[in-house]
């Protein structure tokens, strides 16, 4: 199994059909923070944003944020986009802290999805946990940090692998992240 293959794939994190994840048994999202729903260096969420959060609460979702990056900044965030809880320098793709944090949460694999931009950490991380996942294009390639831009170099070589065995697939996900299959056409 690769595990930097998505269940769904979608431009971003208003174009997921989420009555229908509900109806198919989905209770509990768990969001990548920075350029999944928001730019690194926006603090607030934007009136789309929070838009979003109500239809999500009024769907009946819970929503927990599960970011890699530090307490001040993703708290600021979850000031005004309401969450049932957070996890930062959650270490994605490493599953240790993770673990524990969806324990605490009472959170059930079977009823959850993580939504992401980033294969190598967001995707991996839903793979070994069991979950299903949205890769979603990352909202803006500008203000990513350093290590973020070595994984996306990285994820070329993840996508011709994924093309060995589903040509399709690495092409849509190709797509989704903004690169181009071009060993494989």
């Amino acid at each position: 199994m690769n595990h930097h293959i998505p269940t769904y794939l979608a431009q971003s994190v208003y174009d997921i059909d989420y009555n229908k994840l509900y109806a198919n048994g989905k209770r509990v999202i768990l969001f990548d923070l920075d350029n999944t729903l928001a730019p690194y260096d926006d603090a607030t969420p934007t009136d789309k944003q929070l838009e979003l959060n109500k239809k999500l609460k009024e769907i009946g979702f819970r929503i927990y944020i599960l970011s890699n990056n530090h307490q001040k900044r993703t708290k600021l965030y979850t000031t005004k986009f309401l969450v049932d809880g957070y996890l930062v320098l959650a270490r994605k793709p490493f599953v240790y802290k993770i673990k524990p944090f969806l324990k605490k949460e009472n959170i059930e694999i079977t009823n959850t999805i993580l939504i992401g931009d980033q294969l190598l950490t967001d995707i991996k991380c839903a793979n070994k946990l069991g979950l299903d996942s949205v890769l979603v294009k990352s909202i803006s390639r500008k203000s990513e940090k350093w290590y973020t831009r070595i994984n996306r170099l990285r994820e070329k070589r993840v996508i011709n692998n994924i093309a060995k065995v589903d040509k399709e697939k690495a092409i849509a996900i190709a797509k989704i992240i903004g690169e181009r299959n071009d060993s494989n056409e």
